[in-house]
């Protein structure tokens, strides 16, 4: 057998290895170009803990809108109609307040890439329902 050929047994293991290559380097290739995509899952998933927290307040906030004793908005604040008092953001707790029926979630000052991060929803009856628009500063994280 002459040095320039090749067996069959070296073929098929050069195929493989050049096989497993490209898939290794498919497989980086994707990994590099969604690496934000993963990391704004990370953020948003983080941030669910903020979004938790502040639903029972919005079914308070709504069964006291749908009630008709609350007309006037202003007196849906932190502390009032069964809301809860006021929380103001510190190391270890998140911020939550109530103000004319908006709900202002604040992150906690831990120094993450979510500190003082804001989720604020306000509500607005339509059609015998209450419909919330969301606003804050979590839009620029991807949060919410």
């Amino acid at each position: 057998m002459d040095m320039s050929e090749t067996s069959p047994d070296s073929q098929q293991r050069l195929a493989r290895l050049a096989f497993v290559g490209v898939i290794v380097l498919l497989v980086v290739i994707y990994l590099v170009r969604n690496v934000d995509r993963y990391k704004d899952l990370n953020t948003e998933f983080r941030y669910g803990e903020l979004v938790e927290m502040v639903e029972p307040i919005q079914e308070t906030v709504e069964a006291a809108m749908l009630s008709g004793n609350f007309n006037n908005l202003t007196f849906l604040d932190s502390g009032n109609a069964g809301l809860p008092a006021e929380v103001l953001a510190s190391e270890q707790t998140h911020g939550i307040s109530v103000i004319d029926g908006r709900i202002i979630a604040t992150w906690m000052r831990d120094n993450s890439d979510l500190d003082n991060v804001t989720y604020i929803l306000t509500p607005e009856v339509e059609d015998g329902d209450v419909k919330w628009s969301t606003t804050g500063t979590c839009g620029r994280k991807k949060a919410c």
